[in-house]
């Protein structure tokens, strides 16, 4: 009997003492906020971002309020806070009846990245989850700079997984510079299966970060850093650089050219991007106004661009080649070294001739050929290099027949074993000396 009433006595105290611990653990004033999860599952709904419930206790229910708790972290071991310790809450309000603001610190420059995106999707839906919250403006100023990283984020816009994407890696391009600076090369990596809308800026972050393979260096100028706003809007992708990509730009035309090539050709790899827009602090270049990139035109969109791709496959008949075109704004020339290929025997200077009369304008860069000129023949003799184009080939108009003269001999002349070009139409030359290259007739001499 005695031995009954000490085990009821145990069980009692024990349920006493878990109804006890219940009641320490109701909580008082219950929010909702969005932490990243420690393993990334972009497959799951939750694989990526998750809710926490937190309790503000005997604190009245405020939008500071909220989000100072939230830098405190979470208290689920498998959710861990995105930011770094250098982030700090500055200032929370609302603009409108809609738009919650959140102003946020950065002591140190960092680069923007892919988890950065991730972070400001946290701070957006822990602030969809205040009544009355459409939008979210997150603005960050970084200590000691003038410009201001600002996101904005709406209710129904942020896509967080992809239930069309299966849960194995992915394989990505990346493109950087052969070890010579004159053409890039791809590099393929597997990653994990990575949403639509947050891929471009995940692409920017490895490309950032350089490349993993041997005989590859990165292009890009040092100090290269991506705004947070990084967006596709009718397969153009905006990617909006720091001043630094601008100031430390590379000095030759060809390094400028692959700079911009490595970010255009890696992000046009994507389905959903079909041109890339550079910008500079949150501003379009206008015709004219890029000197850090003089050689370049960073005003329209660019596209990709096959022929800066290596390697060069001798074996094949390739070979490094320079093409010479206009600028769409101007008639001065610009020198652009390509991938060009020999085939079926042809001699590198037909090969070399067919890779310009096929180039459409784009980047920047014109064709000075209204139609596709046809070539009967070419062949180089003591330095001298003789071509016969069929009639009708070049302009009529005077000044465009000139400036299509120039491209072809400042095109042949690149060659190494060609000083000079004599054109002829159907055998009626078209010069009276043969034509050698002028640095006036190019862009920066």
């Amino acid at each position: 009997m005695k031995k009954a009433f000490l085990l009821l006595s145990l069980l009692l105290l024990v349920l006493c003492a878990c109804g006890k611990a219940e009641s320490q653990d109701l909580i008082q004033q219950p929010v909702t906020l969005y932490y990243r999860t420690v393993q990334k599952d972009y497959s799951a709904e939750d694989g990526v971002i998750r809710a926490e419930i937190g309790d503000l206790k005997e604190k009245p229910v405020t939008d500071y309020n909220v989000f100072k708790l939230y830098f405190e972290g979470p208290k689920s071991k498998d959710l861990i806070l995105p930011f770094s310790s250098d982030i700090l809450l500055a200032d929370v309000f609302r603009s409108g009846n809609d738009t919650l603001v959140l102003k946020l610190t950065r002591k140190s420059s960092t680069t923007a990245s892919f988890e950065h995106t991730l972070a400001y999707a946290c701070l957006a839906k822990t602030g969809f989850a205040l009544d009355g919250v459409q939008y979210v403006n997150i603005q960050v100023k970084t200590s000691g700079s003038p410009v201001l990283d600002e996101r904005w984020f709406s209710n129904d816009g942020i896509l967080l997984y992809d239930t069309g994407t299966p849960s194995d890696d992915v394989e990505i391009t990346l493109f950087f510079s052969d070890e010579s600076g004159r053409l890039l090369l791809p590099e393929k990596r597997s990653i994990e299966p990575v949403s639509e809308e947050l891929l471009p800026s995940y692409l920017l972050e490895l490309l950032l970060a350089g490349p993993q393979s041997a005989g590859m260096k990165s292009p890009l100028p040092p100090g290269s850093r991506v705004m947070e706003d990084v967006s596709v809007r009718n397969g153009v992708c905006t990617v909006d650089f720091y001043p630094d990509f601008f100031v430390n730009a590379p000095e030759t035309e060809q390094g400028q050219t692959l700079a911009i090539l490595s970010v255009v050709n890696t992000l046009c790899e994507l389905n959903t991007v079909n041109q890339v827009q550079i910008y500079k602090s949150g501003l379009q270049l206008r015709p004219g106004s890029n000197t850090d990139y003089p050689y370049l035109d960073l005003s329209d969109p660019w596209t990709s661009d096959s022929s800066v791709i290596g390697p060069v496959r001798e074996e094949l008949g390739e070979f490094l080649g320079e093409l010479c075109l206009p600028g769409q704004r101007s008639y001065r020339l610009h020198r652009l070294t390509v991938r060009a290929r020999a085939r079926g025997g042809a001699s590198k200077e037909e090969a070399l001739l067919q890779a310009l009369f096929s180039r459409t304008a784009k980047n920047g860069l014109d064709t000075p050929f209204a139609q596709q000129p046809t070539l009967l023949s070419v062949s180089t003799e003591d330095r001298l290099c003789t071509l016969d184009l069929e009639a009708g080939s070049l302009p009529a108009e005077e000044m465009e027949r000139e400036l299509a003269l120039r491209c072809i001999a400042a095109t042949l002349s690149s060659l190494p074993e060609v000083d000079a070009v004599l054109i002829y139409e159907n055998g009626i030359p078209l010069t009276q000396e043969p034509l050698k290259p002028e640095e006036a007739w190019f862009q920066i001499s």
